[in-house]
């Protein structure tokens, strides 16, 4: 599994989402979390939240999208076989 690490809402999705599996993660941090208000992204594979970051931009928790917290990250990137940081 890749963990991609998505930190700009302006960064190119379908690029991202061409790289994808359905193995894969894609982890929205910073201002990548104002992507949850979008009522669909173009990925095949997991999407998360970082709740921190929600709760500092006051985003409300999206229906279609799972928060995980600061502990929940680090096992996720330590599980992953690649950590990516996609800006």
């Amino acid at each position: 599994m890749i963990l991609f690490n998505l930190i700009n809402p302006a960064a190119d999705l379908t690029e991202l989402a061409q790289l994808c599996t359905p193995a894969d993660t894609v982890l929205l941090r910073q201002d990548a979390v104002y992507l949850v208000l979008q009522p669909s992204l173009p990925f095949t594979c997991r999407v998360l939240a970082l709740s921190s970051d929600l709760a500092w931009r006051n985003l409300a928790k999206p229906a279609h999208i799972q928060l995980i917290n600061t502990q929940e990250w680090v096992q996720l990137t330590a599980a992953a076989n690649k950590s990516i940081l996609w800006r």
